[in-house]
């Protein structure tokens, strides 16, 4: 999948449909326009509708409580979704169309409670595995022990200086290291 091209058509239908899709459901962690800008998410609308398959949602409900919530509860974790973004952004394929729009929506899904496929509105974890392989290539070589995605971008801040998942030496030392690999159902 790395070494594939992918149009912004299958981009948008392989990716961006689902989350798009899982958003306007209101089944997603994102605050108001999936984490990105008005203008950032009426660009990817754009680009749906040039696709022949235009996004429905209704300008409302970027503004419902739960997502306003959300927006409020990112600023006291600011500093980590800017250490997110960061990782992302020095990973991101550039062959890819939409790789910033992946690095901002899945540094933003990390901040919910879920499995960050889950967080993000995909319809399972390959998915997810696709995602990283076409935006950040690198980050998905890394992932040869097929860690939870979440988790892994979390040791990868640990392994950088911060304080967020490396509590053992090793995994194998860990006591909840069955949790952080395999499938996810």
């Amino acid at each position: 999948m790395t070494t594939a091209a992918y149009s912004q058509a299958q981009e948008l239908m392989q990716f961006w449909r689902p989350i798009c899709q899982s958003y306007q459901q209101g089944l997603t962690a994102f605050p108001p326009w999936l984490g990105l800008d008005a203008i950032g998410f009426q660009a990817l609308s754009d680009d749906f509708a040039n696709a022949g398959a235009p996004l429905s949602i209704d300008p409302a409900q970027h503004q419902s409580p739960v997502r306003q919530l959300r927006k409020d509860l990112v600023v006291m974790r600011e500093q980590e979704l800017q250490e997110l973004l960061q990782l992302l952004q020095q990973h991101i394929n550039p062959q890819a169309h939409y790789q910033q729009l992946a690095a901002t929506v899945i540094g933003y899904g990390c901040l919910g409670s879920q499995h960050l496929w889950k967080d993000l509105g995909l319809p399972e974890r390959p998915r997810l595995s696709q995602l990283f392989a076409w935006y950040f290539p690198a980050l998905f070589q890394r992932n040869d022990r097929n860690m939870r995605w979440k988790r892994f971008l979390y040791k990868q801040l640990c392994e950088r200086g911060g304080d967020y998942v490396c509590r053992a030496p090793s995994c194998e030392q860990c006591s909840t290291y069955a949790e952080c690999f395999g499938p996810e159902s």
